[in-house]
Parts: C-alpha cells; structure tokens; sequence
C-alpha cells in the first residue's frame, strides 16, 4: 500500500470532498482507506491510501504533497 498525506490550506470541508472525488472519479481510482481530519489555520489533512504507486504519485502531484 501506498499513502500519501496532503495539507490543503483554506479549504472548505464540503469543497476539498467535491474535489477530491472528481480527482478519484476521473482516474477511475478506489482508495484503500481515506480520512479527512482538521488542523489550526484553517488547514484540513487528507491521508489517502492507494494500491497502486502511480496512483499515489499522481494524488501527491495533483494536490501538492
């Protein structure tokens, strides 16, 4: 398995799980698991597992981790 942990900055809960299932929609992916959690400042964290390590290189790009 594959995991991976993004920061997003300002985001809105209900904007980030939009996003994040069009991203996993249009690459046609299943996570393992995924969690949502928030920090200070505003920042939610997203940790996602993949099986696939081109999977999980391509979240890490897309979403700046």
């Amino acid at each position: 398995m594959h995991e991976v942990e993004v920061r997003l900055t300002g985001w809105k809960i209900a904007d980030a799980m939009a996003e994040l299932r069009r991203w996993l929609d249009h690459h046609q992916c299943t996570p393992v698991n995924f969690n949502l959690s928030r920090a200070k400042n505003r920042v939610l964290i997203v940790s996602i597992q993949f099986n696939e390590a081109n999977m999980a290189e391509a979240f890490r790009r897309d979403f700046g981790g």
